[in-house]
């Protein structure tokens, strides 16, 4: 029983980690899409409550040239098949019009 209790402790912490990264990765995403997520401004799309798989296919699509912009494509080829997912997550768990 106390090695189930350490593993969920340890599959606890090891997954605050990851969303914290998540967030900490997803700080450059700030500068147009506002701070978690929030643009205020309607040229850029806001993140915030993006669904997970939509998020990870824009930025795969953004790597592979499929969807054209300059700026975008540098940043997917800067994170790992991880990182975007990871960082897909955090944005779906952000609330539309609010925090976390």
């Amino acid at each position: 029983m106390k090695t189930v209790i350490t593993l969920a402790v340890a599959l606890l912490a090891t997954t605050a980690q990851a969303d914290e990264r998540a967030e900490i990765m997803a700080n450059p995403c700030a500068v147009c899409h506002g701070t978690n997520g929030q643009v205020q401004n309607s040229a850029f799309m806001p993140l915030a409550g993006m669904k997970a798989d939509i998020f990870i296919k824009t930025m795969l699509d953004f790597r592979t040239g499929e969807r054209d912009s300059t700026l975008m494509r540098g940043l997917a080829l800067a994170y790992s098949d991880d990182e975007i997912a990871a960082m897909g997550k955090y944005f779906e768990s952000l609330e539309v019009g609010g925090e976390k």
